[in-house]
């Protein structure tokens, strides 16, 4: 069977800051937690480290293999459900933040100001992975890549989703996401005039190396995220309608990706593309993904609420998801391993990447075991958000 035609675009790498948070009412039990959080930015960061490791290790050879294409089908994945999950904790600590009657500038100011602290760890980011990667083209430092989408949607959705008197700002969200959807079709691969800095105009759009994310209509993941948050706390007062909640999440997921199948089989020109890269901005794909991480928001639902051992490698990872998309990215595309890139079959990149997966745990556990002071950003204690629901 040929994977699906809606191919990802190319390797996507993600990483965001984590917002664990709980979503219990006084009283109710640990479990009732949002923890489907955390074990869907895990699975996000398994499904970024095998994008990124096959994409450098396997050879050409293995390139033209059908389980090689499976692998890029999986890997447009990483980078959406990163950018959802960044709205998601921004409306966890949105709700914490009504509770607590703060007002809608400092709202703002946080979450901005967090958007500015991402936005520099992306280019210090490159500054590192220009002297480390051997790399002398010092353009590479002003990509946009993920981590500069995940930071400058931030500070842009603080200015539209930012409670006002209390009240989320649903239709706000639910606009601002709509035009930024219509409009990457056409602002995403625009070309601007010459005259204007690449470095910064590859934040609405434009040609790579420079623009892989821009924020048309990558800007649209965080802000339909918030929508998504706000209904995901709001129905955790109890572990009922919690639990309803990611059903409706589940079931809604599904009709919008057989709703996009359904039109691009009996309408395949309904909205024609100049290219593949363009279609990937378009809408039918951001509906297709959206609907695809439904049914795994159900599924981190489910194994969080009656599959909880105690520790869980998929929220381990989730907690610590910046960190391992830094040291992975070395790991895999710099000089230390340098001698696998584009050699290896798929079984033996396949063994390297369980490796290297059990190597980023093992370094998520040593952090939160003996480097508990390093900052951790919290989406908001839903103690308090739902206690008054």
């Amino acid at each position: 069977m040929n994977p699906p035609v809606t191919a990802p675009a190319p390797a996507s790498v993600s990483a965001l800051p984590s917002a664990p948070a709980s979503a219990l009412a006084p009283g109710s039990k640990p479990r009732a937690r949002l923890d489907a959080i955390d074990w869907l930015r895990g699975l996000a960061v398994v499904l970024m480290i095998q994008t990124h490791l096959y994409d450098s290790w396997c050879s050409a050879a293995a390139k033209a293999t059908e389980a090689y294409a499976w692998t890029r089908y999986l890997g447009g994945l990483p980078s959406r459900m990163f950018l959802l999950l960044v709205g998601v904790s921004m409306a966890i600590r949105y709700e914490s933040q009504i509770a607590r009657q703060v007002d809608r500038p400092t709202m703002v100011r946080t979450a901005a100001k967090r958007g500015l602290e991402i936005l520099g760890l992306a280019y210090l980011f490159r500054i590192q992975e220009w002297f480390l990667g051997g790399r002398y083209d010092w353009h590479d430092i002003f990509r946009v890549d993920i981590l500069n989408c995940i930071g400058a949607s931030m500070i842009v959705t603080a200015f539209i989703a930012a409670p006002r008197k209390g009240r989320p700002q649903i239709a706000a969200c639910l606009a601002a996401a709509a035009i930024a959807i219509a409009l990457g079709p056409v602002l995403g691969p625009h070309h601007y005039p010459d005259w204007l800095p690449r470095q910064l105009t590859a934040y609405l759009g434009g040609e790579r190396p420079l623009a892989w994310f821009p924020l048309f209509p990558w800007l649209a993941w965080p802000l339909v995220g918030v929508v998504i948050g706000h209904y995901w706390v709001r129905e955790s007062a109890t572990p009922r309608r919690q639990a309803i909640a990611f059903v409706v999440s589940g079931a809604v997921g599904l009709a919008l990706t057989y709703a996009v199948i359904g039109v691009r089989r009996f309408f395949p020109h309904f909205l024609p593309y100049p290219s593949d890269m363009v279609q990937q901005m378009g809408p039918g794909t951001f509906f297709y993904r959206l609907g695809t991480i439904g049914p795994m928001a159900l599924a981190g639902y489910l194994v969080t609420r009656y599959l909880n051992f105690g520790f869980s490698p998929m929220r381990q990872l989730g907690q610590t998801s910046l960190l391992v998309y830094w040291v992975h990215v070395e790991l895999v595309y710099g000089l230390l391993f340098a001698r696998l890139h584009h050699r290896l079959s798929m079984t033996q990149a396949t063994i390297g990447l369980v490796l290297m997966t059990a190597a980023m745990l093992g370094l998520s556990v040593l952090r939160t075991k003996y480097w508990p002071g390093l900052p951790r950003r919290k989406g908001g204690n839903l103690n308090s958000a739902v206690a008054r629901l």
